[in-house]
């Protein structure tokens, strides 16, 4: 039997504000405080969190370990920061 081991969570947000600048600045505020391999749990009732949040890992080159629909139709992500890139 296999089992599946999802990352210590160190901090959470949770809202139901829909998806916008705003909100994806203040997560980007959030995740900027983690260190490498760190993970962050975001809770969303935005009925079209999971393509913006997929498409927002992607483009920080944060992993999305954890995405999932709730039993209350809400999401649930868990996002680790992945290594800084050096910029030299």
């Amino acid at each position: 039997m296999s089992q599946t081991f999802e990352p210590l969570i160190g901090e959470s947000f949770d809202s139901n504000l829909e998806i916008c600048y705003e909100v994806l600045l203040y997560l980007a505020s959030r995740m900027a405080r983690l260190r490498a391999g760190e993970v962050f749990e975001y809770l969303s009732g935005d009925p079209s969190a999971e393509s913006k949040i997929k498409d927002w890992c992607d483009a920080r080159a944060f992993r999305l370990a954890t995405c999932e629909r709730l039993p209350d139709g809400r999401w649930r992500f868990v996002i680790e920061k992945g290594e800084t890139p050096c910029l030299t």
